[in-house]
């Protein structure tokens, strides 16, 4: 085969890169994540200051009841490059809810029906401090900070 037939093939069939994941397209999540496991850890030395060691474990065990069900759906919604994957990237927002809703529910049961003594107050403090770094960022980070880069 010759070259120009390999250049005219290639030309023909155009490659798809719906799915090709890139990181400079992607809004820059992990800072928020970690902003959290940070606030989580945080709270968590606190209560032990001021509560001891039920305090640390309570207020750990809230923070990542809403952390880790939140990092699992920020992987799974931003892996695809938006410009070339919207229709993916719509769906994996609806599933990724689902999925992280039904996440935070099971770490709510596991944590009540195993976790004794726990001490309330402490989780649900947490766990409140913890959800509003999510409408806080752009106060922190400038409302710019978790766009796309380009």
């Amino acid at each position: 085969m010759s070259e120009a037939s390999k250049v005219a093939g290639e030309m023909l069939i155009p490659r798809k890169q719906t799915e090709r994941r890139t990181d400079r397209m992607r809004p820059p999540v992990h800072r928020l994540i970690l902003a959290q496991l940070g606030l989580t850890l945080t709270i968590a030395v606190i209560g032990y200051l001021f509560f001891g060691l039920v305090g640390a474990y309570s207020a750990l065990l809230g923070g990542l009841s809403f952390t880790l069900p939140n990092a699992l759906f920020a992987r799974h919604v931003f892996r695809y490059r938006p410009a070339g994957a919207i229709a993916r990237t719509v769906s994996a927002f609806y599933w990724g809810e689902v999925v992280k809703l039904s996440l935070t529910g099971l770490c709510f049961v596991a944590v009540f029906k195993w976790a004794h003594p726990l001490d309330a107050r402490l989780y649900f403090a947490a766990f409140i401090l913890v959800l509003l770094t999510n409408s806080l960022a752009p106060l922190f980070w400038g409302p710019k900070s978790l766009k796309l880069r380009t």
